[in-house]
């Protein structure tokens, strides 16, 4: 494996951006130096930032039922034109929660995704609650979705019960947030509506942060571990934070979509705006980026989720049947770049924890997410004049994106993924294929 020089870059290591080159050697990060490095191949990284790839810790992109929508090849690649080199699968209808179904997607994976990938066992709901420990035999130590609600809702008894393994295992349980009680009354009572508000009227804040107060109040009791899946509100937030001070062991993600996008945008997005949970209002926006940057929202994950045009057009004329889910991977780390740090939202340090270096820690992915000697080469190399607008159809299978037509900064010049150059002057150039990594997840208290 050839060696790599990066040459003079603005190198995010140790809390603090400096200027430096790096070395890497079979793969891993061998020297980081004021002075110059030697490799077999030099790349002028001058006024460039040099940071650490993006982990995207929940993607849907490899059920069996629905590869023409996306699978590890088509993800991977995308994953790498916007600066993941690291993503955790999450099953999307298919369970993997026995020793079969882990293995093939497994197997899956290390045939086909370019990038280093862990798996979720999942679905965990009243059927198959009791794996956890068999399932950690196996090395799948983190688990999700857990719904509280619909399409796959678990039990309040069995929610207690998983997050009580949680704690003997030292597994984590991510769970998807909202309250069935509350989206029963409202789908009812919006049932008739047509217009395209009507599925994101029907998944207020208000369920988010009642699901969140649950999950919270099991946690404290049993002592488990928890996190919470693509955090969409203020009230959400809040309610996270809230047993965070009572030294519940809880985290959250958000997503690009309820950082960027808000109600406003669903006369012009229609039924590709439709996701669960729902977009929320601008005071939400401008409170998740204010969690980001104060820490109280720990990382942003993509829920990528893609559907095809067919599936979220049927939606024009009835809301109800649209997809509900959107593409993300290839637009997460630019969205984050452009929207956070460029406008002052997000630190340059902030916008590190909040892609890799959060994830990294609280999963347990090790040799990820920083910039240090001993360290995976993964890397990304940022030249801040370069712009480029946002063609779904260049990205994605399913050939669009929410963000068709933004012109957003952030795009990497190169991408490394253990020490192989993958993107090379913005272009796709990589070759072999990543490895299934085992996590080992952590608290954050």
């Amino acid at each position: 494996m050839e060696t790599i020089a990066i040459r003079d870059g603005l190198v995010y290591t140790n809390g603090i951006l400096t200027e430096a080159s790096i070395l890497i050697e079979d793969g891993v990060i061998s020297k980081i130096s004021k002075e110059g490095v030697k490799g077999d191949r030099i790349i002028d990284a001058s006024g460039k930032l040099v940071l650490p790839g993006a982990i995207d810790v929940h993607a849907h992109i490899n059920d069996p039922d629905y590869l023409y929508r996306e699978d590890f090849r088509s993800a991977s690649r995308a994953a790498l034109i916007g600066g993941v080199t690291t993503f955790l699968e999450m099953p999307l209808v298919k369970d993997v929660d026995d020793e079969k179904s882990f293995h093939e997607r497994k197997s899956q994976g290390e045939k086909n995704s370019y990038i280093d990938f862990g798996i979720h066992g999942s679905f965990m709901k009243s059927k198959n609650y009791t794996k956890i420990r068999e399932l950690n035999e196996l090395g799948l130590r983190t688990f999700g979705e857990i719904f509280t609600c619909r399409p796959f809702p678990t039990d309040d008894s069995a929610i207690i019960r998983l997050l009580h393994d949680s704690k003997l295992t030292g597994s984590l349980m991510l769970f998807h947030a909202e309250d069935e009680g509350m989206l029963s009354y409202y789908f009812d009572l919006f049932a008739d509506r047509r217009d395209q508000l009507c599925v994101h009227e029907a998944r207020p804040p208000e369920a988010e942060e009642l699901a969140i107060y649950k999950i919270g109040m099991y946690s404290l009791l049993t002592g488990g571990h928890a996190h919470i899946v693509h955090l969409s509100s203020a009230r959400g937030m809040r309610a996270v934070n809230m047993f965070k001070e009572l030294g519940v062991d809880i985290t959250s993600e958000t997503c690009p979509q309820y950082l960027v996008l808000s109600r406003k945008d669903v006369e012009r997005l229609g039924p590709y705006a439709k996701m669960a949970p729902s977009l929320k209002d601008e005071t939400d926006i401008e409170e998740l980026w204010k969690g980001l940057q104060h820490g109280k929202v720990e990382m942003v994950s993509t829920d990528h989720a893609p559907g095809t045009r067919e599936e979220k057009d049927v939606g024009y004329s009835n809301p109800w049947q649209a997809w509900g889910g959107v593409p993300g991977l290839a637009t997460v780390f630019p969205l984050l770049y452009t929207y956070g740090f460029e406008r002052g939202r997000l630190s340059i340090e902030m916008l590190v924890k909040v892609t890799s270096e959060n994830a990294a820690r609280r999963f347990g992915i090790k040799g990820k997410g920083s910039i240090s000697v001993g360290s995976s080469g993964d890397l990304i190399i940022i030249d801040r004049n370069y712009e480029r607008i946002v063609r779904g159809e260049e990205l994605y299978k399913v050939g669009w994106s929410p963000y068709d037509g933004m012109k957003l900064k952030g795009w990497p010049q190169y991408v490394l993924s253990n020490g192989e150059v993958a993107v090379e002057d913005w272009s796709f150039v990589k070759r072999g294929t990543g490895k299934f990594i085992e996590l080992h997840p952590a608290s954050m208290k």
